[in-house]
């Protein structure tokens, strides 16, 4: 149960921090819509996220590490098409300069934001999971 919560903590983290740097990822404005998008992903990343690791184990040895991105995909994007509780949509990147480094105005599909917001998210929860 410690751990659940924990990671209902971790996703709740992971949606907002998602929410404020990808402007074509939403979370309806309704707190229920909220909560049941934190218990949804939480669940994901406490139960099916673990399995299917350990199955793909060999193969995502052999691609070094390229089938869990795959799988963080393919999970995210079935939690997006089955529930509308996450609303994502293509947006245009205006551009971004750091430290003489420039990315200029990009325009972001469907498809490539749900690989985005999928690796953001687990992103968050993988490095939050890592400090504790």
């Amino acid at each position: 149960m410690k751990k659940l919560t924990r990671m209902a903590i971790f996703s709740a983290l992971a949606l907002y921090l998602t929410t404020l740097w990808n402007k074509g990822f939403q979370i309806g404005n309704e707190p229920i819509m909220i909560v049941k998008s934190i218990i949804v992903i939480a669940i994901l990343f406490y139960l099916i996220v673990p399995i299917t690791k350990l199955v793909l184990l060999p193969l995502n040895i052999l691609t070094m590490g390229l089938v869990g991105v795959i799988v963080y995909f393919f999970l995210f994007y079935f939690i997006v098409s089955r529930w509308p509780l996450i609303i994502i949509k293509g947006w245009i990147f205006p551009g971004l300069t750091i430290a003489g480094l420039t990315v200029h105005k990009t325009i972001i599909s469907y498809f490539f934001n749900v690989i985005l917001s999928a690796l953001s998210i687990s992103i968050v929860i993988n490095f939050l999971e890592a400090l504790i």
